[in-house]
Parts: C-alpha cells; structure tokens; sequence
C-alpha cells in the first residue's frame, strides 16, 4: 500500500471544511456565537485589559479601601477606638503599639496590592513605567525611590482624582462580572432548552432568547465602561501611582510610630518626599531643620562600616541584603511581621478568637431577643460551642452563684440584677465580637468582593485579646445570661400559679 501525503499537513487541515461547527458564507466560517464573533475579529486591541481586568478591579477595590482608611475622619475613628474599653481592656493601653499594628496591617495589604500591580506591570511594555514596579517598589519602602523622577508623591488634588477614577471602574467592572454571571445563566438555560425540545414547542423560548441578546448587549457596553476595554499599560501606570501615594500618606500617618518608615518630608511643588532613615542616621549633615534629607545632585555615599545589611553604592541601584543579628547570624525579621505575629497568650495565637465570637454574638442575639423565653436546646447549643474549660468554669460558677441566690431574694429582683451585669458585659464585649467575625469575612475567598469600603483593622478585633482575660470576661456574661433565664422561668412560674 503506498501512502500519499500532503507536503503541508498544516495546509491541507486548513482546508477542510467542517460545516458543523457554524454556517458559512463562501469562504469565510461564522460562528454560532454572534457575541464571541464580535469580540475576537472585531479588532480588539491585545493591548486592552480583558479578563485581567477583575483581578484589577480586586486590587483597585483594595487600594480605594486604603485610601480612605487613611483619610483624617477614619484615623480619628481608630484613635477612638484604641481607647475603647474593650480594646484597651483586652488587648493593649500603649497607644503607640495599637498604631503600630494598623500600620503594620495597612502595609501587608499595601504590599498585596503592589505584588497585583507587579504582575499586570510584567505585562507592559518593556522600558515603559510600571515595568518592572516590583523593584521600584521595593526601592519606594527603604526610601531611596526617585519619585520626582515620574512626578509622583502626594498631592491631594492628583490622589483625589486617581481614587475618584479607580471608583468609577471598581464600580463598572462589578457590574460586569455580575452581568457575565447572568448572561451564562441565562445562555446554559436556553442550551437545555434547545437541546432536548424543538424550539417552537418550548414555553417561553422566544423571551428567552431575546433576554439573552440583551443580556449579550448590556455585556458588550459594560466592557467598554469598564477595564475589560482599557489599555492595560496606562492601568497598570494608575494603579502604581496610587500605590506611591498610599505609602506616602502611611508615611505621614504612622511614621512618628513606626521608626522602620521612611521619613516623610515636604517637597517641591506640594508633594511630599521619602527619606531613607538610614541615610539620615548615616549622614545627619545632610538633614535640613524638619529632619529631611535634602540635596541639589547626586549623593556621594560612602558604605557604613559594618554593612548594616546594605550595600550602597555611588552610583546604580542600591542592592540590599536580608540585615543579620551579628550575635546570632539569623536573619532579623522585619518589623511588619513582628507586629503581626500574635503572643502566645492571645486568643489568636490558639485559633478561637473567631468562636469566642460568635459566642458573644449570640448572646446578644438572645439577651436582645423580644421573646422572653430561651429555649433550653438554644442553651445546650451555646454551652456545647465553649471549649472543654470553659465549660467547666462556668458550671462551678453558676453552681455557686445558685447556693447564694437560693438563700433569699425575689426571682424578679435577680432577674433584673443578672440582666444588668449582662448589658454592661456587652456593651464593651459586643462591638469587638462583631468586629472579629467581620475582620474573618472581609478576608475570607468567598468574601473578596469589589467592596472599596475601609476595612476593620485587627486591633478592633479579639485576635491580640489577652486569653485570660477573655475568658474571664466570656465566663461572667454566660454565668449573668444562664441566671437571667433561670430567673426570668421563675417569675413567670410564679405569675401562672
């Protein structure tokens, strides 16, 4: 048998013709799907966001949210908050420790952001900023970055206009991603359809498909409103600028209390210029009368001594090295994962910050319930949510508390005392139960919605809360509702008699 083939395989797949993928016209195959058609022949540019464009909407979201937790209101309301009760009873009275760990927070999600906008700026053309932002970026944190260079910094009217922008588009691109989810809902219903049933004996199929087209077209407008449609390196250049003017402001914000922020000092035209503390420790000749750094040309910078975990060269980049404790020849964790990392004696460190809430949670539901009665199921629930000792502690309490109540008193005035000592539990215990299971879902992947709204910071949450004192609290609320509602049966076994 001799067989013939093609000198060109490629050319001869090419070809055929295969009628059941789409109708054509002459030589030229239409597809089935009119909008898929549209969008890739129709001359798309490759430059454009496309499916990119919800991860950059994700981060746009997360970088909105930062900008207005840094706005002067909301670090008021922080401030207020670190001198709550419960904040202040649980976790800490240093003022300067509580301000470290929202720096600290608010730079982990800064530094997520910019590692997003890292990988959209590998996209972009090479020798056009952000390309390569990681570096820059990495450059802008220990102070050494030439802002000036892309005229970057922080003045208010630019920041304001930027963030108004990334609104607008968090806001489009969301409304896209749903209108995609229901156009494919709407596309596998009308699939079925078609497939088991002629299409003229099916109920319902002709507004079917007409809501389909102008789900398709809805679909279509939103792409082009939203980042789906926009060039992706002039993205990417505004999400890194808005990254340069968030650390700008925690600069600002935070830089009395955290020493390992660069220095943030008044620039030229408004903005605000980034000093690297260590130049400044290393070259204090050079510091003007507000401890800035400032210079006419380049810097001649001599390398310290010791090293000090950078290497620093007249001209170039500035090559850095994880700093070593000359003692122990370990590498000197930095100070934003010290900040984070929980002590051994909170809850957070043992996981239960986020049971111990949704204890509190229901309690309050109970406690605010309009039905008098608990029942006693409910009870058994709650207590059987309690870890093994705590349990404990609170039988031996409430066993107590029943021998000194059973010597006197009316059921209705112990009632009323119990319920008291259970209002002012809460209300200090309460707002930081609710913050804690909020904190959770912000964070959680099923919870990572466009949502620009400021975020709760941990240190609102029981998550740095003292063990011990968290559940000496817990104890003394389920101790004060158990004898609210053995009480509260009293009185009204009394009133039925």
């Amino acid at each position: 048998m001799v067989v013939i083939a093609p000198s060109n395989p490629k050319s001869w797949i090419s070809g055929m013709r295969f009628p059941r993928f789409g109708h054509h016209s002459g030589d030229r195959p239409v597809p089935l799907h009119p909008l898929r058609h549209r969008e890739d022949s129709g001359g798309i540019n490759p430059r454009h966001m496309g499916i990119l464009a919800f991860e950059a909407g994700r981060t746009m979201s997360r970088l909105v949210s930062l900008h207005r937790a840094l706005s002067d209101g909301e670090v008021a309301r922080v401030r207020s908050v670190m001198r709550s009760q419960g904040v202040a009873y649980l976790n800490s009275t240093d003022q300067g420790a509580l301000l470290r760990l929202a720096c600290a927070e608010m730079v982990d999600d800064l530094d997520a952001a910019a590692a997003a906008v890292a990988r959209l700026a590998g996209r972009c053309r090479i020798g056009v900023w952000p390309h390569r932002f990681d570096h820059f970026y990495a450059d802008l944190k220990e102070g050494v970055a030439d802002v000036f260079r892309f005229g970057l910094g922080s003045q208010t009217k630019d920041v304001e206009k930027k963030v108004k922008k990334m609104d607008k588009y968090v806001a489009s691109t969301s409304a896209l991603y749903a209108a995609m989810e229901d156009l494919a809902d709407m596309e596998a219903r009308e699939q079925r359809f078609s497939g088991r049933w002629k299409q003229s004996q099916v109920d319902g199929f002709d507004e079917l498909h007409k809501h389909v087209i102008q789900q398709r077209e809805r679909v279509r407008q939103l792409r082009n409103e939203s980042l789906w449609g926009r060039d992706l390196d002039r993205v990417a250049e505004l999400m890194a600028r808005s990254v340069v003017s968030i650390f700008v402001r925690v600069c600002s914000v935070y830089g009395t209390f955290v020493a390992d922020l660069p220095r943030a000092v008044p620039g030229r035209h408004g903005r605000v210029e980034l000093v690297s503390r260590h130049h400044s420790r290393l070259h204090p000749q050079h510091q003007n009368a507000h401890g800035g750094a400032y210079s006419s040309g380049p810097l001649e910078r001599p390398p310290p001594a010791n090293g000090g975990g950078l290497l620093v060269r007249n001209s170039g980049p500035v090559l850095r090295f994880p700093a070593k404790d000359s003692a122990a020849g370990t590498e000197v964790k930095p100070w934003k994962e010290k900040a984070l990392k929980n002590a051994p004696n909170t809850l957070g460190a043992l996981g239960l910050e986020l049971l111990y809430a949704k204890v509190v949670a229901l309690v309050e539901k109970l406690a605010t319930s309009s039905s008098k009665a608990v029942p006693g199921e409910t009870r058994e629930e709650l207590y059987w949510m309690l870890p093994a000792g705590l349990r404990g502690a609170v039988s031996g309490k409430l066993r107590g508390h029943a021998r000194m109540d059973d010597d006197g008193g009316q059921p209705e005035e112990l009632a009323g005392g119990w319920k008291e000592a259970v209002e002012e539990i809460l209300a200090w215990l309460a707002p930081m139960a609710h913050d804690t299971v909020r904190w959770h879902a912000e964070r959680s992947f099923e919870q990572r919605q466009l949502d620009p709204a400021p975020r709760v910071l941990v240190l609102q949450t029981l998550a740095f809360s003292d063990k011990e004192k968290a559940e000496a609290a817990i104890v003394e609320l389920l101790v004060a509702f158990s004898c609210v509602c053995r009480y509260r049966h009293g009185v009204e076994d009394d009133r039925r008699e």
